[in-house]
C-alpha cells in the first residue's frame, strides 16, 4: 500500500512550480499528435520504421501514463515512476542521436528527416519536463533545503566510480575502433570525404579526450558547460540508442533471427561494437556526473 507524502513546503525555484503543469500540458499536446499519427496521418519517415521506437498507439498510452503520474498525489512511488517515465521517453527517442549526427555531418549519408527530428526532440522535451517534475517533488519531500534537498556533501576529489566510468568510456571507444580495424577500416556504411574526417575526429574527442578531461584537473580549465553539455548529452544519447539496439539484437537472437540483414559488415562485428558503444555511453555519463559533483558551487540557500 502506497503512503502519500505531502511536500513540506512550497519549492522556492520558479521551475519547481511550473514543471508539473508544463509536463501535463506537454503530455496532452504531444498525445494529440500521437493520436493523429496513429489514425493514419503520419508522414513518410526517412529512417526505417516510425519516428519513435514504439508503435503509435503505445506512444499515445505513454502520454496518458505520463500525465497520470504527474497528476497523482505526490509519493515516493510516484516520484520513482516519474523518473522511470522520463528515462523511457529518452529511450524511445533514441534515433535523435542520428538526427544530430546526420544534421551536423550531412556528407556521411545518414538520412536526415526534419519532421522526424522535430517529433523526437518533442519527446525528449517531455522527458526533461518529467525529470524536472520528479526532481522538484523529490526535493519537496525534504524540508531541509528545497534547492538541494539538504543532502549535499562537498566533493573535493574525483570519485573512484567516476574514474572507473572514464576508463570504461575510453575502453569502449577503443574496443569499437578495434572491431572496425578487424573488419577493415574501409568497411563502413558512411560516406567518405571531409564529413568522415570530422566524424572520426569527433569520435576520438568524445571517446578519449572528453572522458579524461572529466576526471582530471585539466577539465577545470574549461567552463563547466563545455564539458557537461557534451558529456551528458552524448552520454545519454549513446546509452539510449545502443542500449535499445542491444535489446533488439538480443530479442532477434532469441528468435534465431539475424540481428542485421544486408550490409557489408558481419554480424559478429555488431555483437562487439554495440556493447562497446553501450559501455562507452554509460561510462561517459558516470564521468560527467562525477565532474558535476566536483565542480558545482555551494547551494546559495543552505551553503552546502
Amino acid at each position: 500500500m502506497t503512503t502519500t507524502v505531502r511536500p513540506a513546503a512550497v519549492p522556492t525555484g520558479a521551475w519547481m512550480r511550473w514543471a508539473p503543469t508544463a509536463a501535463i500540458a506537454w503530455a496532452a499536446a504531444y498525445g494529440v499528435v500521437r493520436v493523429w499519427f496513429a489514425t493514419g496521418h503520419a508522414p513518410d519517415w526517412e529512417l526505417p520504421g516510425n519516428d519513435l521506437l514504439i508503435p503509435y498507439w503505445v506512444s499515445v498510452g505513454a502520454c496518458v501514463v505520463s500525465a497520470a503520474l504527474v497528476a497523482l498525489p505526490v509519493s515516493r512511488a510516484t516520484i520513482a515512476l516519474t523518473w522511470a517515465a522520463a528515462a523511457g521517453w529518452v529511450a524511445v527517442c533514441a534515433l535523435a542521436l542520428l538526427d544530430v549526427v546526420g544534421g551536423l555531418l550531412p556528407g556521411l549519408g545518414i538520412p536526415f528527416d526534419p519532421t522526424g527530428m522535430l517529433t523526437r526532440f518533442a519527446g525528449l522535451t517531455g522527458a526533461g519536463l518529467l525529470a524536472a517534475t520528479a526532481l522538484a517533488r523529490q526535493r519537496g519531500l525534504d524540508p531541509t533545503c528545497l534547492s538541494c534537498s539538504g543532502r549535499r556533501r562537498p566533493v573535493t576529489s574525483t570519485p573512484r566510480w567516476a574514474i572507473a566510468g572514464a576508463v570504461a568510456a575510453v575502453a569502449g571507444c577503443l574496443v569499437r575502433l578495434g572491431a572496425q580495424a578487424a573488419v577493415g577500416l574501409d568497411s563502413t556504411p558512411y560516406g567518405a570525404g571531409l564529413a568522415m574526417i570530422l566524424f572520426e575526429a569527433g569520435f576520438l574527442l568524445t571517446g578519449v579526450v572528453l572522458p579524461i578531461l572529466l576526471v582530471t584537473r585539466l577539465g577545470r580549465v574549461f567552463p563547466r558547460w563545455m564539458l557537461l553539455l557534451p558529456g551528458g548529452g552524448l552520454g545519454a544519447g549513446i546509452t539510449a540508442y545502443f542500449g535499445v539496439g542491444l535489446l533488439q539484437m538480443t530479442v532477434s537472437a532469441l528468435r534465431r533471427e539475424p540481428a542485421f540483414e544486408g550490409g557489408e559488415l558481419p554480424e559478429a562485428f555488431f555483437w562487439v561494437a554495440v556493447p562497446a558503444y553501450l559501455v562507452w555511453g554509460a561510462g561517459l555519463l558516470a564521468a560527467t556526473y562525477g565532474y558535476h559533483l566536483r565542480t558545482r558551487k555551494p547551494c546559495r540557500h543552505c551553503g552546502r
